[in-house]
Protein backbone atom coordinates (compact mmCIF):
# COMPACT_ATOMS: atom_id res chain seq x y z
CA UNK A 1 0.00 0.00 0.00
CA UNK A 2 1.36 3.40 -0.99
CA UNK A 3 -0.07 6.64 0.35
CA UNK A 4 0.88 9.40 -2.09
CA UNK A 5 1.10 13.15 -1.52
CA UNK A 6 0.96 13.16 2.26
CA UNK A 7 1.51 16.15 4.51
CA UNK A 8 2.92 14.39 7.56
CA UNK A 9 2.82 16.07 10.97
CA UNK A 10 5.99 15.03 12.76
CA UNK A 11 8.07 16.67 15.49
CA UNK A 12 6.24 19.99 15.27
CA UNK A 13 6.68 20.25 11.51
CA UNK A 14 4.78 19.30 8.37
CA UNK A 15 6.76 17.10 6.00
CA UNK A 16 5.67 16.46 2.41
CA UNK A 17 6.15 12.90 1.20
CA UNK A 18 4.77 9.44 0.53
CA UNK A 19 4.28 6.54 2.97
CA UNK A 20 4.88 2.97 1.81
CA UNK A 21 3.18 0.32 3.95
CA UNK A 22 4.11 -3.38 3.73
CA UNK A 23 2.91 -6.20 6.00
CA UNK A 24 1.19 -3.68 8.25
CA UNK A 25 4.32 -1.64 8.86
CA UNK A 26 5.71 1.60 7.54
CA UNK A 27 8.38 0.45 5.09
CA UNK A 28 9.49 3.85 3.82
CA UNK A 29 8.78 7.57 4.17
CA UNK A 30 10.16 9.69 1.34
CA UNK A 31 9.22 11.84 -1.61
CA UNK A 32 8.19 10.27 -4.92
CA UNK A 33 8.20 6.63 -3.81
CA UNK A 34 7.57 4.22 -6.68
CA UNK A 35 5.78 0.90 -6.42
CA UNK A 36 3.22 -0.40 -3.94
CA UNK A 37 0.59 -3.00 -4.80
CA UNK A 38 -2.14 -0.38 -4.37
CA UNK A 39 -1.89 3.40 -4.39
CA UNK A 40 -4.07 6.01 -2.71
CA UNK A 41 -3.47 9.62 -3.63
CA UNK A 42 -4.57 11.49 -0.50
CA UNK A 43 -4.08 14.81 -2.33
CA UNK A 44 -2.04 16.73 0.24
CA UNK A 45 -4.27 15.81 3.16
CA UNK A 46 -2.76 15.88 6.65
CA UNK A 47 -1.39 12.64 8.16
CA UNK A 48 -1.03 12.53 11.93
CA UNK A 49 0.03 9.76 14.32
CA UNK A 50 -2.96 7.47 14.91
CA UNK A 51 -5.42 9.20 17.23
CA UNK A 52 -5.70 7.74 20.74
CA UNK A 53 -9.03 8.07 22.54
CA UNK A 54 -7.88 7.44 26.09
CA UNK A 55 -11.35 7.29 27.64
CA UNK A 56 -14.08 5.06 26.21
CA UNK A 57 -16.83 2.83 27.56
CA UNK A 58 -17.44 0.03 25.04
CA UNK A 59 -19.94 -1.53 27.45
CA UNK A 60 -18.52 -5.03 27.80
CA UNK A 61 -21.38 -7.20 29.09
CA UNK A 62 -24.07 -4.75 27.92
CA UNK A 63 -24.10 -5.61 24.24
CA UNK A 64 -27.38 -3.83 23.57
CA UNK A 65 -25.55 -0.55 24.20
CA UNK A 66 -22.19 -1.35 22.58
CA UNK A 67 -19.61 -4.09 22.17
CA UNK A 68 -15.99 -4.28 21.08
CA UNK A 69 -16.93 -4.76 17.44
CA UNK A 70 -19.36 -1.85 17.18
CA UNK A 71 -17.19 0.36 19.38
CA UNK A 72 -14.09 -0.31 17.29
CA UNK A 73 -15.99 0.29 14.03
CA UNK A 74 -17.20 3.56 15.51
CA UNK A 75 -13.60 4.45 16.36
CA UNK A 76 -12.48 3.74 12.78
CA UNK A 77 -15.37 5.84 11.50
CA UNK A 78 -14.14 8.73 13.64
CA UNK A 79 -10.44 8.46 12.79
CA UNK A 80 -9.40 6.73 16.04
CA UNK A 81 -6.75 3.97 15.93
CA UNK A 82 -6.35 3.29 19.66
CA UNK A 83 -8.76 3.38 22.60
CA UNK A 84 -8.52 2.76 26.33
CA UNK A 85 -11.63 1.15 27.79
CA UNK A 86 -12.84 1.83 31.34
CA UNK A 87 -13.61 -0.83 33.98
CA UNK A 88 -17.10 0.24 35.16
CA UNK A 89 -18.78 -2.71 33.55
CA UNK A 90 -21.44 -5.01 34.95
CA UNK A 91 -19.79 -6.63 36.83
CA UNK A 92 -16.97 -4.10 37.38
CA UNK A 93 -13.45 -5.12 36.38
CA UNK A 94 -11.96 -5.39 39.84
CA UNK A 95 -10.43 -8.88 39.69
CA UNK A 96 -7.65 -10.33 37.59
CA UNK A 97 -9.96 -13.07 36.34
CA UNK A 98 -12.54 -10.61 35.01
CA UNK A 99 -9.83 -8.39 33.51
CA UNK A 100 -8.39 -11.20 31.40
CA UNK A 101 -11.80 -12.51 30.43
CA UNK A 102 -12.65 -9.05 29.11
CA UNK A 103 -9.25 -8.72 27.43
CA UNK A 104 -9.74 -12.01 25.61
CA UNK A 105 -13.11 -10.82 24.26
CA UNK A 106 -11.53 -7.51 23.26
CA UNK A 107 -8.73 -9.16 21.28
CA UNK A 108 -11.20 -11.44 19.56
CA UNK A 109 -13.66 -8.77 18.40
CA UNK A 110 -11.98 -5.38 18.16
CA UNK A 111 -10.85 -3.95 14.82
CA UNK A 112 -8.61 -1.33 16.46
CA UNK A 113 -5.95 -1.37 19.16
CA UNK A 114 -7.81 -1.38 22.49
CA UNK A 115 -6.25 -1.31 25.96
CA UNK A 116 -8.03 -1.83 29.27
CA UNK A 117 -7.96 -0.05 32.63
CA UNK A 118 -8.33 -1.98 35.89
CA UNK A 119 -10.84 -0.80 38.49
CA UNK A 120 -9.46 0.20 41.91
CA UNK A 121 -11.30 -0.37 45.19
CA UNK A 122 -10.26 -0.11 48.82
CA UNK A 123 -9.77 -3.88 48.83
CA UNK A 124 -7.80 -4.58 45.65
CA UNK A 125 -5.49 -1.60 45.24
CA UNK A 126 -2.28 -3.60 45.66
CA UNK A 127 -3.25 -5.83 42.74
CA UNK A 128 -0.80 -5.61 39.85
CA UNK A 129 -2.22 -6.36 36.43
CA UNK A 130 0.61 -6.61 33.92
CA UNK A 131 -1.61 -5.89 30.92
CA UNK A 132 -3.57 -3.02 32.47
CA UNK A 133 -2.86 0.28 30.73
CA UNK A 134 -3.79 2.19 33.90
CA UNK A 135 -5.73 1.90 37.16
CA UNK A 136 -9.09 3.69 37.38
CA UNK A 137 -10.28 5.37 40.58
CA UNK A 138 -13.84 6.59 41.03
CA UNK A 139 -14.29 9.07 43.88
CA UNK A 140 -18.07 8.80 43.60
CA UNK A 141 -20.20 5.67 43.37
CA UNK A 142 -19.99 3.95 40.01
CA UNK A 143 -20.92 0.28 39.52
CA UNK A 144 -21.02 -2.09 42.47
CA UNK A 145 -18.06 -1.49 44.78
CA UNK A 146 -16.05 0.39 42.13
CA UNK A 147 -15.42 3.58 44.08
CA UNK A 148 -13.43 4.86 47.05
CA UNK A 149 -15.67 5.37 50.07
CA UNK A 150 -12.97 6.34 52.58
CA UNK A 151 -10.86 9.09 51.00
CA UNK A 152 -8.15 8.70 53.65
CA UNK A 153 -7.24 5.46 51.84
CA UNK A 154 -6.17 7.52 48.83
CA UNK A 155 -2.75 8.12 50.38
CA UNK A 156 -1.96 4.41 50.42
CA UNK A 157 -3.66 3.73 47.10
CA UNK A 158 -1.79 6.47 45.23
CA UNK A 159 1.57 5.75 46.90
CA UNK A 160 2.56 3.26 44.22
CA UNK A 161 4.55 3.37 41.00
CA UNK A 162 1.43 3.19 38.87
CA UNK A 163 -0.57 5.30 36.44
CA UNK A 164 -3.93 6.18 38.00
CA UNK A 165 -6.88 7.67 36.11
CA UNK A 166 -9.19 9.53 38.47
CA UNK A 167 -12.85 10.43 38.16
CA UNK A 168 -12.78 13.49 40.44
CA UNK A 169 -16.20 14.28 41.87
CA UNK A 170 -16.49 14.60 45.66
CA UNK A 171 -19.19 12.31 47.05
CA UNK A 172 -19.67 14.41 50.21
CA UNK A 173 -20.36 17.57 48.22
CA UNK A 174 -22.83 15.71 46.01
CA UNK A 175 -24.57 14.20 49.05
CA UNK A 176 -24.89 17.66 50.61
CA UNK A 177 -26.33 19.08 47.39
CA UNK A 178 -28.88 16.28 47.25
CA UNK A 179 -30.33 17.70 50.46
CA UNK A 180 -30.70 21.13 48.82
CA UNK A 181 -32.00 20.23 45.38
CA UNK A 182 -34.55 17.76 44.12
CA UNK A 183 -33.76 16.32 40.72
CA UNK A 184 -36.65 17.77 38.73
CA UNK A 185 -34.90 19.63 35.91
CA UNK A 186 -31.82 19.14 33.79
CA UNK A 187 -30.15 22.13 35.44
CA UNK A 188 -30.73 20.45 38.82
CA UNK A 189 -28.32 17.70 37.70
CA UNK A 190 -25.70 20.41 37.17
CA UNK A 191 -26.42 21.89 40.61
CA UNK A 192 -26.22 18.57 42.44
CA UNK A 193 -22.89 17.64 40.86
CA UNK A 194 -21.72 21.24 40.90
CA UNK A 195 -18.33 22.86 40.28
CA UNK A 196 -17.46 22.53 43.96
CA UNK A 197 -17.78 18.74 43.75
CA UNK A 198 -14.98 18.64 41.16
CA UNK A 199 -12.82 21.26 42.84
CA UNK A 200 -13.00 19.61 46.27
CA UNK A 201 -12.25 16.19 44.78
CA UNK A 202 -9.17 17.59 43.06
CA UNK A 203 -8.09 19.25 46.32
CA UNK A 204 -8.53 15.93 48.13
CA UNK A 205 -6.27 14.11 45.68
CA UNK A 206 -3.63 16.86 45.65
CA UNK A 207 -3.56 16.85 49.46
CA UNK A 208 -2.40 13.24 49.44
CA UNK A 209 -0.11 13.71 46.48
CA UNK A 210 1.78 16.36 48.46
CA UNK A 211 2.40 13.83 51.23
CA UNK A 212 3.52 11.19 48.73
CA UNK A 213 5.75 13.73 47.01
CA UNK A 214 7.53 14.52 50.28
CA UNK A 215 8.00 10.84 51.10
CA UNK A 216 9.66 10.48 47.72
CA UNK A 217 9.91 6.69 47.69
CA UNK A 218 7.18 6.18 45.09
CA UNK A 219 6.53 8.06 41.87
CA UNK A 220 2.90 7.70 40.81
CA UNK A 221 1.38 9.34 37.77
CA UNK A 222 -2.11 10.75 38.36
CA UNK A 223 -4.26 11.44 35.31
CA UNK A 224 -7.35 13.54 36.00
CA UNK A 225 -10.17 12.45 33.70
CA UNK A 226 -12.67 14.86 32.11
CA UNK A 227 -11.73 18.00 34.06
CA UNK A 228 -14.49 20.51 33.42
CA UNK A 229 -13.90 23.63 35.54
CA UNK A 230 -11.58 26.59 35.37
CA UNK A 231 -10.78 26.39 39.08
CA UNK A 232 -9.88 22.70 39.05
CA UNK A 233 -7.61 23.30 36.06
CA UNK A 234 -5.86 26.09 37.97
CA UNK A 235 -5.35 23.89 41.05
CA UNK A 236 -3.87 21.08 38.96
CA UNK A 237 -1.59 23.49 37.10
CA UNK A 238 -0.12 24.67 40.40
CA UNK A 239 0.30 21.10 41.63
CA UNK A 240 2.14 20.19 38.42
CA UNK A 241 4.57 23.01 39.12
CA UNK A 242 5.03 22.23 42.82
CA UNK A 243 5.31 18.45 42.94
CA UNK A 244 8.61 16.84 42.00
CA UNK A 245 8.11 13.08 42.42
CA UNK A 246 4.53 12.89 41.17
CA UNK A 247 3.46 13.23 37.56
CA UNK A 248 0.08 14.79 36.81
CA UNK A 249 -1.83 15.01 33.55
CA UNK A 250 -5.21 16.45 32.61
CA UNK A 251 -7.91 15.30 30.22
CA UNK A 252 -10.77 17.35 28.77
CA UNK A 253 -13.70 16.23 26.63
CA UNK A 254 -15.27 17.86 23.56
CA UNK A 255 -18.63 18.11 25.32
CA UNK A 256 -17.13 20.11 28.18
CA UNK A 257 -15.31 22.29 25.65
CA UNK A 258 -18.36 23.05 23.49
CA UNK A 259 -21.45 22.71 25.71
CA UNK A 260 -22.54 24.55 28.86
CA UNK A 261 -25.34 25.00 31.39
CA UNK A 262 -27.21 27.45 29.17
CA UNK A 263 -27.95 24.51 26.86
CA UNK A 264 -29.05 22.04 29.55
CA UNK A 265 -32.81 22.36 29.26
CA UNK A 266 -32.73 22.34 25.46
CA UNK A 267 -30.39 19.34 25.22
CA UNK A 268 -32.25 17.37 27.90
CA UNK A 269 -30.79 13.86 28.18
CA UNK A 270 -28.31 14.48 25.38
CA UNK A 271 -26.66 17.03 27.68
CA UNK A 272 -26.54 14.89 30.82
CA UNK A 273 -22.99 13.92 31.78
CA UNK A 274 -20.90 13.17 34.85
CA UNK A 275 -19.33 15.63 35.48
CA UNK A 276 -22.18 17.77 34.16
CA UNK A 277 -22.35 20.88 32.00
CA UNK A 278 -20.55 23.92 33.39
CA UNK A 279 -20.38 27.66 32.65
CA UNK A 280 -19.29 29.38 29.43
CA UNK A 281 -16.16 30.61 31.20
CA UNK A 282 -15.22 26.97 31.80
CA UNK A 283 -15.53 26.26 28.06
CA UNK A 284 -13.12 29.14 27.43
CA UNK A 285 -10.72 27.97 30.15
CA UNK A 286 -10.48 24.48 28.63
CA UNK A 287 -9.71 25.86 25.17
CA UNK A 288 -7.06 28.16 26.64
CA UNK A 289 -5.79 25.14 28.56
CA UNK A 290 -5.16 23.31 25.30
CA UNK A 291 -3.21 26.26 23.92
CA UNK A 292 -1.09 26.83 27.03
CA UNK A 293 -0.66 23.06 27.56
CA UNK A 294 -2.47 22.87 30.91
CA UNK A 295 -4.85 20.41 29.23
CA UNK A 296 -2.69 17.47 28.17
CA UNK A 297 -5.16 15.40 26.18
CA UNK A 298 -8.64 15.46 24.72
CA UNK A 299 -10.62 12.22 25.12
CA UNK A 300 -14.24 11.48 24.29
CA UNK A 301 -15.56 9.65 27.39
CA UNK A 302 -17.56 7.69 24.80
CA UNK A 303 -20.55 6.44 26.82
CA UNK A 304 -23.26 4.95 24.59
CA UNK A 305 -26.76 4.24 25.89
CA UNK A 306 -30.03 3.05 24.41
CA UNK A 307 -31.91 5.95 22.89
CA UNK A 308 -35.04 4.89 24.76
CA UNK A 309 -33.15 5.47 28.01
CA UNK A 310 -31.63 8.82 27.00
CA UNK A 311 -35.05 10.31 26.26
CA UNK A 312 -36.39 9.48 29.73
CA UNK A 313 -36.94 12.11 32.44
CA UNK A 314 -33.94 13.52 34.28
CA UNK A 315 -34.16 11.05 37.18
CA UNK A 316 -34.16 7.98 34.96
CA UNK A 317 -31.90 9.19 32.15
CA UNK A 318 -28.36 7.75 32.37
CA UNK A 319 -25.36 10.07 31.99
CA UNK A 320 -23.08 10.05 28.96
CA UNK A 321 -23.12 10.22 25.17
CA UNK A 322 -21.33 8.46 22.30
CA UNK A 323 -18.25 10.49 21.39
CA UNK A 324 -15.56 8.39 19.72
CA UNK A 325 -16.90 9.39 16.28
CA UNK A 326 -16.94 13.13 17.00
CA UNK A 327 -13.72 13.70 18.94
CA UNK A 328 -11.54 14.27 15.85
CA UNK A 329 -13.88 16.54 13.84
CA UNK A 330 -14.79 18.61 16.89
CA UNK A 331 -11.11 19.13 17.71
CA UNK A 332 -10.26 19.96 14.09
CA UNK A 333 -13.16 22.41 14.11
CA UNK A 334 -11.36 24.32 16.89
CA UNK A 335 -8.36 24.55 14.57
CA UNK A 336 -10.48 26.00 11.78
CA UNK A 337 -12.03 28.48 14.19
CA UNK A 338 -8.44 29.53 14.97
CA UNK A 339 -8.93 28.79 18.66
CA UNK A 340 -6.10 26.24 18.65
CA UNK A 341 -3.43 25.29 16.10
CA UNK A 342 -3.10 22.07 14.15
CA UNK A 343 -0.07 21.25 16.29
CA UNK A 344 -2.17 21.76 19.45
CA UNK A 345 -4.72 19.31 18.04
CA UNK A 346 -2.06 16.71 17.24
CA UNK A 347 -0.55 17.13 20.68
CA UNK A 348 -3.81 16.48 22.58
CA UNK A 349 -5.18 13.77 20.27
CA UNK A 350 -2.02 11.82 19.44
CA UNK A 351 1.30 12.84 20.93
CA UNK A 352 0.46 13.38 24.61
CA UNK A 353 -1.82 10.34 24.95
CA UNK A 354 1.02 8.29 23.46
CA UNK A 355 3.49 9.64 26.02
CA UNK A 356 1.18 9.33 29.03
CA UNK A 357 -0.07 5.82 28.26
CA UNK A 358 3.13 4.54 26.60
CA UNK A 359 1.60 3.76 23.21
CA UNK A 360 3.78 3.72 20.11
CA UNK A 361 1.87 5.53 17.37
CA UNK A 362 4.86 7.32 15.84
CA UNK A 363 5.09 7.77 12.10
CA UNK A 364 8.44 6.08 11.71
CA UNK A 365 9.89 3.47 9.39
CA UNK A 366 9.55 0.02 10.94
CA UNK A 367 6.56 0.92 13.12
CA UNK A 368 3.10 -0.51 12.65
CA UNK A 369 1.15 1.87 10.43
CA UNK A 370 -1.40 3.54 12.68
CA UNK A 371 -2.36 6.80 11.00
CA UNK A 372 -5.22 9.26 11.04
CA UNK A 373 -5.58 11.13 7.76
CA UNK A 374 -7.63 14.32 7.94
CA UNK A 375 -8.96 16.91 5.54
CA UNK A 376 -8.84 20.23 7.35
CA UNK A 377 -10.86 21.91 4.61
CA UNK A 378 -13.70 19.38 4.46
CA UNK A 379 -16.98 20.90 5.61
CA UNK A 380 -20.15 19.08 6.55
CA UNK A 381 -22.64 18.22 9.23
CA UNK A 382 -22.16 15.65 11.95
CA UNK A 383 -24.72 12.99 11.12
CA UNK A 384 -25.53 10.62 13.98
CA UNK A 385 -27.45 8.35 11.58
CA UNK A 386 -24.09 7.40 10.04
CA UNK A 387 -22.51 6.45 13.37
CA UNK A 388 -21.15 2.92 13.55
CA UNK A 389 -21.80 2.97 17.30
CA UNK A 390 -25.03 1.35 18.38
CA UNK A 391 -25.89 4.72 19.93
CA UNK A 392 -26.91 6.81 16.94
CA UNK A 393 -27.53 10.12 18.68
CA UNK A 394 -25.43 13.11 19.72
CA UNK A 395 -25.84 16.63 21.08
CA UNK A 396 -23.66 17.58 18.10
CA UNK A 397 -25.99 16.00 15.52
CA UNK A 398 -26.47 18.33 12.53
CA UNK A 399 -23.75 20.70 13.72
CA UNK A 400 -21.82 22.31 10.87
CA UNK A 401 -18.17 21.33 11.23
CA UNK A 402 -15.02 22.05 9.28
CA UNK A 403 -12.29 19.41 9.42
CA UNK A 404 -12.94 15.65 9.21
CA UNK A 405 -10.98 12.40 9.26
CA UNK A 406 -11.03 10.83 5.80
CA UNK A 407 -8.94 7.66 6.29
CA UNK A 408 -8.09 5.61 9.36
CA UNK A 409 -5.11 3.27 9.03
CA UNK A 410 -5.03 0.57 11.72
CA UNK A 411 -1.99 -1.71 11.77
CA UNK A 412 -1.60 -1.18 8.04
CA UNK A 413 -5.26 -1.71 7.09
CA UNK A 414 -6.81 1.29 5.37
CA UNK A 415 -10.37 2.32 6.12
CA UNK A 416 -12.30 5.25 4.76
CA UNK A 417 -13.61 7.26 7.70
CA UNK A 418 -16.81 9.06 8.46
CA UNK A 419 -19.72 7.09 7.17
CA UNK A 420 -18.02 5.41 4.22
CA UNK A 421 -16.12 2.19 3.72
CA UNK A 422 -13.07 1.97 1.49
CA UNK A 423 -14.17 -1.01 -0.62
CA UNK A 424 -11.57 -1.23 -3.39
CA UNK A 425 -9.90 -4.20 -1.73
CA UNK A 426 -11.78 -6.94 0.15
CA UNK A 427 -9.21 -7.15 2.93
CA UNK A 428 -9.80 -3.59 4.07
CA UNK A 429 -13.59 -3.81 4.21
CA UNK A 430 -14.74 -2.81 7.69
CA UNK A 431 -16.37 -6.15 8.35
CA UNK A 432 -13.40 -8.28 7.35
CA UNK A 433 -10.88 -9.78 9.75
Amino acid sequence: MLLKNCRIVKDGKIIDGDILIENGRIKKIAKDIKGGDEVIDIKNSIVIPGVIDAHVHFRWGEEKKEDFLSGSLAAINGGVCFAIDMPNNKPPITTKELFYKKLEDCKKNSKINIFLNFGVTERNYFENIEDAKAYKIFMVKSVGDLYIEDYSKLKDILNQNKLFCIHAEHKDVIDENLKKYSLKSWIDHCKIRDEKSEVEAVKEVIKYLKIIDKLGDKKPHVHFCHISTKEALHLIKKAKQDLKNVKISVEATPHHIYLNKDMAEELKGFGKFNPPLREKEDNIALIKGIVNEDVDIVASDHAPHLLEDKIKDVKNCPSGIPGVETIVPLTLNLVNKKLITLFDAVRVLSENPAKIFKINNKIEEGNLANLTIVDLKKEGKINAELFKSKAKFSPFDKWEIKGFPIYTVVNGKVYEAYGKVYERWPYVHLHCN
